[in-house]
Protein backbone atom coordinates (compact mmCIF):
# COMPACT_ATOMS: atom_id res chain seq x y z
CA UNK A 1 0.00 0.00 0.00
CA UNK A 2 1.38 3.38 -1.01
CA UNK A 3 1.60 6.27 1.40
CA UNK A 4 -1.17 8.08 -0.52
CA UNK A 5 -3.46 5.04 -0.28
CA UNK A 6 -2.81 4.84 3.44
CA UNK A 7 -3.59 8.55 3.92
CA UNK A 8 -6.82 8.28 1.88
CA UNK A 9 -8.02 5.23 3.78
CA UNK A 10 -7.21 6.85 7.12
CA UNK A 11 -9.15 9.96 6.12
CA UNK A 12 -12.10 7.80 5.04
CA UNK A 13 -12.01 5.98 8.38
CA UNK A 14 -11.89 9.24 10.32
CA UNK A 15 -14.77 10.76 8.32
CA UNK A 16 -16.88 7.66 8.90
CA UNK A 17 -16.20 7.84 12.64
CA UNK A 18 -17.02 11.53 13.12
CA UNK A 19 -20.74 10.73 13.48
CA UNK A 20 -21.97 7.24 14.31
CA UNK A 21 -25.46 6.05 15.20
CA UNK A 22 -25.77 3.24 17.68
CA UNK A 23 -27.39 1.92 20.84
CA UNK A 24 -26.08 1.75 24.39
CA UNK A 25 -24.42 -1.62 24.93
CA UNK A 26 -23.32 -1.25 28.57
CA UNK A 27 -22.96 1.39 31.28
CA UNK A 28 -20.32 1.88 34.00
CA UNK A 29 -21.92 4.02 36.72
CA UNK A 30 -18.95 3.51 39.07
CA UNK A 31 -16.47 5.49 36.97
CA UNK A 32 -16.14 9.25 37.36
CA UNK A 33 -17.63 10.46 35.13
CA UNK A 34 -19.84 7.46 34.26
CA UNK A 35 -18.98 5.85 30.91
CA UNK A 36 -20.80 3.82 28.26
CA UNK A 37 -20.06 1.44 25.43
CA UNK A 38 -22.00 1.79 22.18
CA UNK A 39 -22.80 -0.85 19.59
CA UNK A 40 -22.56 1.12 16.33
CA UNK A 41 -22.48 -1.83 13.95
CA UNK A 42 -23.77 -5.35 14.45
CA UNK A 43 -21.45 -6.91 17.05
CA UNK A 44 -19.06 -3.92 16.77
CA UNK A 45 -18.76 -2.13 20.10
CA UNK A 46 -16.89 1.04 21.02
CA UNK A 47 -14.57 1.44 23.98
CA UNK A 48 -15.67 3.27 27.13
CA UNK A 49 -16.88 6.78 26.26
CA UNK A 50 -18.38 9.69 28.24
CA UNK A 51 -21.92 10.79 27.51
CA UNK A 52 -23.76 14.11 27.74
CA UNK A 53 -25.82 13.52 30.90
CA UNK A 54 -27.13 17.07 31.37
CA UNK A 55 -25.82 20.40 32.58
CA UNK A 56 -22.92 20.82 35.02
CA UNK A 57 -22.80 24.63 35.23
CA UNK A 58 -24.77 26.85 37.63
CA UNK A 59 -27.31 24.02 37.94
CA UNK A 60 -26.27 20.38 37.59
CA UNK A 61 -28.70 17.76 36.28
CA UNK A 62 -28.48 13.99 36.17
CA UNK A 63 -30.44 11.48 34.09
CA UNK A 64 -28.99 7.95 33.88
CA UNK A 65 -28.66 6.49 30.41
CA UNK A 66 -30.25 3.13 29.60
CA UNK A 67 -28.98 0.02 27.82
CA UNK A 68 -30.60 -0.10 24.38
CA UNK A 69 -31.10 3.67 24.18
CA UNK A 70 -30.47 5.06 20.66
CA UNK A 71 -27.57 7.53 20.65
CA UNK A 72 -25.02 9.33 18.48
CA UNK A 73 -21.25 9.12 18.86
CA UNK A 74 -19.59 12.42 17.96
CA UNK A 75 -15.83 12.55 17.39
CA UNK A 76 -14.23 15.81 16.30
CA UNK A 77 -11.02 14.06 15.25
CA UNK A 78 -12.67 10.98 13.79
CA UNK A 79 -10.98 8.77 16.35
CA UNK A 80 -13.63 6.66 18.10
CA UNK A 81 -11.65 6.63 21.34
CA UNK A 82 -11.99 10.45 21.51
CA UNK A 83 -15.75 10.42 20.96
CA UNK A 84 -18.57 11.59 23.19
CA UNK A 85 -22.04 10.04 23.29
CA UNK A 86 -25.07 12.24 22.70
CA UNK A 87 -28.45 10.79 23.74
CA UNK A 88 -30.99 10.25 22.39
CA UNK A 89 -33.52 10.00 19.58
CA UNK A 90 -36.83 8.12 19.52
CA UNK A 91 -37.25 4.63 18.14
CA UNK A 92 -40.01 2.05 17.86
CA UNK A 93 -38.83 0.51 21.12
CA UNK A 94 -38.43 3.86 22.90
CA UNK A 95 -41.12 6.32 21.82
CA UNK A 96 -41.68 9.95 22.83
CA UNK A 97 -44.20 10.60 25.64
CA UNK A 98 -46.09 13.19 23.57
CA UNK A 99 -46.09 14.88 20.17
CA UNK A 100 -47.95 18.15 20.74
CA UNK A 101 -46.39 21.46 19.72
CA UNK A 102 -47.44 23.20 22.96
CA UNK A 103 -46.34 20.73 25.62
CA UNK A 104 -43.17 19.87 27.52
CA UNK A 105 -43.36 16.36 28.98
CA UNK A 106 -41.08 14.26 31.17
CA UNK A 107 -42.18 10.66 31.65
CA UNK A 108 -40.33 8.28 33.96
CA UNK A 109 -40.13 4.50 33.65
CA UNK A 110 -42.66 3.89 36.44
CA UNK A 111 -45.25 6.07 34.66
CA UNK A 112 -44.76 9.25 36.70
CA UNK A 113 -45.28 12.16 34.27
CA UNK A 114 -44.72 15.91 34.46
CA UNK A 115 -46.52 17.89 31.74
CA UNK A 116 -46.68 21.62 31.06
CA UNK A 117 -49.02 22.88 28.35
CA UNK A 118 -47.97 26.46 27.60
CA UNK A 119 -51.06 27.06 25.45
CA UNK A 120 -53.44 26.05 28.24
CA UNK A 121 -51.08 27.47 30.93
CA UNK A 122 -51.47 24.19 32.81
CA UNK A 123 -48.93 22.15 34.77
CA UNK A 124 -49.88 18.52 35.43
CA UNK A 125 -47.91 16.20 37.68
CA UNK A 126 -49.03 12.55 37.80
CA UNK A 127 -47.04 10.67 40.44
CA UNK A 128 -46.91 6.91 40.88
CA UNK A 129 -46.16 6.73 44.59
CA UNK A 130 -45.62 9.52 47.11
CA UNK A 131 -44.64 13.19 46.91
CA UNK A 132 -42.11 14.65 49.38
CA UNK A 133 -41.50 18.40 49.47
CA UNK A 134 -38.88 19.66 51.94
CA UNK A 135 -37.55 23.15 52.57
CA UNK A 136 -35.07 24.67 55.04
CA UNK A 137 -37.17 27.82 55.29
CA UNK A 138 -40.69 28.84 54.24
CA UNK A 139 -43.03 27.08 51.81
CA UNK A 140 -45.49 29.58 50.36
CA UNK A 141 -48.38 28.64 48.05
CA UNK A 142 -50.23 31.48 46.35
CA UNK A 143 -52.60 30.87 43.45
CA UNK A 144 -55.97 31.96 42.08
CA UNK A 145 -57.18 28.41 41.51
CA UNK A 146 -55.58 25.14 42.60
CA UNK A 147 -56.54 21.48 42.59
CA UNK A 148 -54.42 18.68 44.07
CA UNK A 149 -55.55 15.07 43.58
CA UNK A 150 -53.54 12.18 44.98
CA UNK A 151 -54.25 8.48 45.47
CA UNK A 152 -51.03 8.11 47.45
CA UNK A 153 -49.34 10.14 50.18
CA UNK A 154 -48.32 13.80 49.84
CA UNK A 155 -45.81 14.84 52.50
CA UNK A 156 -44.67 18.43 52.97
CA UNK A 157 -41.91 19.16 55.51
CA UNK A 158 -40.49 22.59 56.28
CA UNK A 159 -37.85 23.74 58.73
CA UNK A 160 -39.86 26.90 59.31
CA UNK A 161 -43.31 28.12 58.24
CA UNK A 162 -45.71 26.65 55.65
CA UNK A 163 -47.98 29.37 54.24
CA UNK A 164 -51.03 28.82 52.01
CA UNK A 165 -53.09 31.85 50.98
CA UNK A 166 -56.30 31.76 48.99
CA UNK A 167 -59.83 33.14 48.86
CA UNK A 168 -60.98 29.72 50.11
CA UNK A 169 -58.95 26.81 51.54
CA UNK A 170 -60.78 23.48 51.72
CA UNK A 171 -59.51 20.35 53.45
CA UNK A 172 -61.26 17.00 52.87
CA UNK A 173 -64.41 18.83 51.76
CA UNK A 174 -65.29 19.53 55.41
CA UNK A 175 -67.06 22.44 57.06
CA UNK A 176 -65.55 25.69 58.29
CA UNK A 177 -62.65 25.68 60.79
CA UNK A 178 -63.24 27.36 64.15
CA UNK A 179 -60.36 29.72 65.04
CA UNK A 180 -59.47 32.00 67.93
CA UNK A 181 -61.19 34.83 66.06
CA UNK A 182 -64.58 33.15 66.27
CA UNK A 183 -67.01 34.17 69.03
CA UNK A 184 -68.44 31.39 71.17
CA UNK A 185 -72.21 31.34 70.81
CA UNK A 186 -72.53 30.32 74.49
CA UNK A 187 -70.06 32.63 76.27
CA UNK A 188 -70.00 35.45 73.72
CA UNK A 189 -66.22 35.53 73.95
CA UNK A 190 -63.51 34.44 71.45
CA UNK A 191 -62.66 30.75 71.55
CA UNK A 192 -59.69 30.31 73.86
CA UNK A 193 -58.53 26.73 73.17
CA UNK A 194 -56.72 27.33 69.89
CA UNK A 195 -53.65 25.70 68.29
CA UNK A 196 -50.40 27.57 68.72
CA UNK A 197 -48.81 25.89 65.67
CA UNK A 198 -51.66 25.89 63.13
CA UNK A 199 -53.50 29.13 62.37
CA UNK A 200 -56.35 29.93 59.99
CA UNK A 201 -58.24 33.05 58.96
CA UNK A 202 -61.88 33.46 59.98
Amino acid sequence: MSEIDFIVRDLQRRLANMIRRGTIHSVDFESNPPLVKVEYKKDVISGWLPWVAGRVGHAATWEPIKVGEPVLILSESGEMSAGVVLPSFPSIEMSLPDNKATTHVTRYEDGTTVTYDREAHKLTVDVVGSVHLEADDKISVQCKKATVNADQTIKITAGSTITADGSQIKLNGGTGVVTGAHICMVTGKPHGDCSSTVTAGK
